[in-house]
Formats: C-alpha cells, structure tokens, sequence
C-alpha cells in the first residue's frame, strides 16, 4: 500500500463536503467500530483504507496512489501481517483514482461485505441513489464514564424503547473527554475506550458508537448532530435531563423533545439518579476512587470498577521474594486510584483468579513511576502480551514504604490471604 497524493487534499476536502449518507455511514462505521485504527485522516482516499468488517471477518486494502518509501512499505507488510494472524480475509483493490471513484469503491466494498457475511448476519447496502438506509436504532446519548448506575437507568430505558418499535438498542460515546478538547486539565478517565465499550455492550447495547473528539466535531450544530444520527438509523433517543451537545453544549434535553415532536420520533428524557440522597455521577465516582473508596464508587457503579491492561515487562523484582506480579500498561488519560494495595479478581481466558494489585510507585524498591501491578494467586504461566481485565472489590491498605524486602513479603502474604477471604464467593466463570 502506498502513501496517499497529498496534491490530491483539496479535491478530498470538497469531496467531504459533498458526501452522501453512504459516504457518511462507511465513515463513521470506520471510526466507531474497528479495533484496528489505521486511519490516516489527510483526505477521502485515505478514509477505506483497511476497510475492516467484523462480522464478515473482512479486510479491503485500497491503493490511493501517489509515492511510496522504505519506512511505509515497512509498515505495511507489518500491518498486513497482523490482520493475517487474525485470520482475516483480505481483499486489495490497486490502481483505483478514489477521489472519483469514491462511490463506485463503497458500493464494491459493500457488495463484497455482503457475500463474507455468515446467514445470521446482515448490512444494509446503499439504494441506486446512495442514500442510506441503515437499521432502525434508538440512540442513548452521553459519553457513559463508568456506566454507572444513572447511566444504567438510562440504558434500559433505552432498551425498552428498542424493543416497542423493534430497533437496535444503539448508545453513542465518545473517544475521550469532550473537555480534552478545550482543556489541559480534562477529568481522567473512570474506564478505557475498550472497557467503556465492554460494558455498553453487558447492558444489553447492540450497537456502539464511537464519535471522535475533535474541533471539526465538536463544532457540528446541535441540529446536525441529530440529522447525522438519523443517518445512522435513529429513530428515536433516549438522554439524561443534564445532557449538552452540539456547537458550544447549545443542544439540551428539552431541544431534543422538540426536534422528536416535530418528525414524531419518541423520546425519553431520564431524571437524575441518587444513592442514598447523593446523585450518581462520573465524577463524584472519579472522587471516591481517588480517595480509595472502591467499595462505596462499586455502589454508585453498579458492578467492579474494572481495568482492562496489556500485561508488559517490567523489573521482575517480585520474582526474587516469590511474589511474581504481572505489571500491567497504564494509559495516560484514565483515572488512577488512590495509591496502595487493592483486593481485585483478574480475568483472562475466560477465568476469573483472586489477585492482590498494588497501584503506586513501589517506594520499597525506590520506583518512580506509577504501576499497576497484580500478584494473581493460584495461578503459573506467561502473561507477557496477555489482556487482563482487573475487578477492584476492596481497599486493603495504603502504599508505604518497608525497611526490607523480607517485611514487604511478609505483609504482602498476608493481604493475600485477605484477598481470598473477602473474595471467595467469587467464582471462576466458564470459557
């Protein structure tokens, strides 16, 4: 695959303007669903390329045109090799002009999306016209940190709705905070992408989608974001009575009823949510799990605070007290909880596993940077590379600074065996 024509960006910057729904949908589809993201966003041609649909297992590889060199080549055969390995099937369209043809190549991706699909499966092509004509979806607004228990009220009305005119119960979020955006102080993140998405979808959501945080974005008129949301199949939503979109927050709920009253779609509008006298929020959430309160934020969540973590190298000093931990990747954005030791079940291969997780700097060993680290109990094998999903259930101590690696061994035994005791009714659960 080579480099698009950046001479070409003009003409790709009216081709956007211009776009019909089916240009539209194939895009948003690509942002909001892939879990391989190698978008390049410099104009039109750029927007199929790996075009990847999951339930038909399918790739389309597109050829823009324009120059090549060693280190993009490189890049390439690495990116095709990674799609192999997930047993895809793989389709390269070569020597296509994509800025004129940029509807001919929908359609062709369509048609072959359409013949990888199993029977159980379906998307809606393009009509003659292009127009769209996509499932029928009732849409849950909000950006969902945490999926608290609020948000869960809001889901099920969503789903209820769904139901009544036979849709897809459907939920937009977004790919970071929206405050990101204006400010270099944005609330830190209660879950990932990837975690926020996995409990969408243990509501009941059978659609995801994920709209990116930019300007462009960001500047959409309120209006519009609900005609671009009509596109997408909504024929109804469901929000929060504090919910702000569009241009400036300039849409609300009661500008929401209006535009349904006026095209007769329905609409619910969900009163705010308390626990014991206190509204639910993401950020009254984000407090308590900065305090260490992980008990009373599972409250207000409705389940385990969870995170999702890449299992990667770390400096292996567990091992040499017979205390190995897998260090786990923590991104830059989520929401770090209050330094020192967590009673957490880990969960990979379809097996949950008690773990004592320390969140810190590991001050007994003179470390600088923040780790998250659980010791997975009962439990022997290579993680390297491994996704592990934590639960945090209980606050056992906070982090603090031992005078030898013997009494840090000795009080990490012991908070193991608290674990087991507070976690033993939870259960493995099958593959």
């Amino acid at each position: 695959m080579k480099n698009y024509n950046r001479s070409n960006i003009q003409l790709a910057k009216n081709l956007r303007k211009n776009m019909t729904p089916w240009e539209r949908k194939l895009w948003y589809e690509y942002l909001s669903q892939y879990p391989l993201r190698f978008q390049r966003q410099k104009a039109i041609g750029d927007y199929i390329v790996d075009f990847y649909c999951a339930k038909a297992q399918l790739v389309i590889e597109l050829d823009g045109g324009g120059h090549c060199d060693d280190k993009q080549i490189l890049a390439d055969q690495q990116r095709t090799k990674a799609l192999e390995a997930m047993d895809l099937r793989i389709i390269r369209i070569c020597n296509l002009d994509i800025d004129k043809n940029f509807m001919g190549v929908c359609e062709f991706i369509d048609m072959q999306t359409q013949q990888s699909l199993p029977q159980s499966a379906s998307l809606t092509a393009p009509s003659s016209e292009g127009a769209l004509h996509a499932p029928k979806r009732i849409f849950a607004l909000g950006f969902f940190d945490g999926v608290h228990l609020g948000h869960q009220a809001l889901l099920k009305q969503c789903l209820s709705l769904a139901q009544a005119h036979s849709a897809q119960a459907a939920v937009i979020t977004f790919d970071r905070h929206p405050l990101s955006l204006f400010s270099a102080q944005s609330p830190a993140l209660v879950n990932t992408n990837a975690d926020r998405q996995q409990l969408l979808r243990q509501q009941g959501m059978e659609y995801v989608h994920t709209i990116p945080v930019t300007e462009k974005v960001m500047s959409t008129p309120w209006q519009d974001f609900l005609t671009n949301l009509q596109e997408l199949g909504a024929v109804g939503f469901v929000c929060g009575n504090d919910f702000r979109f569009g241009h400036r927050g300039e849409g609300n709920a009661e500008k929401l009823q209006a535009y349904c009253a006026q095209r007769n779609l329905p609409c619910i509008v969900v009163p705010e949510q308390t626990v014991d006298g206190i509204r639910i929020s993401s950020s009254h959430i984000r407090s308590l799990l900065e305090q260490g309160k992980v008990e009373d934020a599972n409250r207000f969540l409705g389940h385990p605070h969870i995170f999702t973590g890449t299992v990667v190298p770390g400096r292996q000093l567990g091992r040499t007290i017979g205390i190995p931990t897998a260090n786990l990747h923590l991104p830059q954005e989520i929401l770090v909880p209050k330094f020192g030791v967590y009673a957490c079940m880990a969960c990979f291969d379809g097996e949950k596993h008690p773990a004592v997780t320390n969140i810190g700097t590991r001050p007994t060993v003179n470390g600088h940077h923040i780790t998250i680290e659980p010791w997975i109990l009962d439990f022997s094998g290579d993680l390297y590379g491994k996704e592990i999903t934590l639960e945090f259930h209980h606050f056992l101590r906070p982090e603090q600074k031992f005078a030898s690696l013997e009494q840090l061994q000795q009080e990490i035994l012991k908070n193991a065996q608290e674990t087991k005791n507070l976690l033993v009714s939870c259960k493995k659960v099958g593959k």
